[in-house]
């Protein structure tokens, strides 16, 4: 028989373990990184929206024009101008962009720990439930102080709390691998 005969592929749970390691301990030093700098990711994720908002409303405009016997030409202009404002102001005027972000990512990790709480009461017991908790109500309580937040606090709170839930969901994801390990192990899975 020859050499690939005999190549087993690894399982999925091994598969899905490693990718846990990895991607968790990619999400630890990232926020690791990003609490030694906190108004990087600031700037970062302000720059890549406001970058991203700007783009899509000179495509939307584009668009428009392509189609101005259409009849929602008027409305698609619109929305490609206040695309356009936004992008620029967020870019021209990064602090401000950055007070309106920590509103919005405050309001999406607010659900996102909604989301990480109700996975945990329904993970299979032997799953590591506590780890998905702990990360929602971490990630909770980092939402909730967003929005506590002065503009003057904004910008390194946005950096200080991307930093954390970075971790947090690096540990998660770390704990799940040791689970998925010792799944492997049980298994005798390859």
């Amino acid at each position: 028989m020859s050499s690939l005969a005999h190549h087993v592929q690894p399982s999925p749970l091994v598969s899905l373990r490693n990718w846990s390691f990895g991607v968790g301990a990619l999400l630890v030093l990232l926020g690791i990184g990003a609490f030694a700098r906190p108004y990087i990711p600031s700037l970062t994720i302000n720059f890549f929206i406001g970058g991203l908002l700007l783009a899509a409303g000179v495509m939307r405009i584009i668009a428009a024009f392509g189609t101005y016997t259409w009849k929602g030409f008027w409305l698609t202009l619109l929305c490609g101008a206040l695309s356009v404002v936004s992008g620029t102001a967020m870019l021209a005027m990064p602090a401000v962009g950055i007070d309106a972000l920590v509103v919005f990512i405050g309001l999406l990790i607010l659900f996102e720990a909604g989301g990480k709480i109700a996975a945990a009461f329904s993970v299979p017991r032997d799953y590591p439930w506590g780890w998905i908790l702990l990360d929602g109500v971490v990630t909770a309580v980092l939402g909730a102080i967003l929005f506590m937040a002065t503009p003057e606090q904004a910008a390194v709170y946005l950096g200080v709390i991307v930093a954390i839930h970075l971790i947090a969901s690096g540990v998660m994801l770390l704990g799940a691998g040791v689970w998925l390990n010792r799944a492997v192990s049980r298994l005798g899975a390859r």
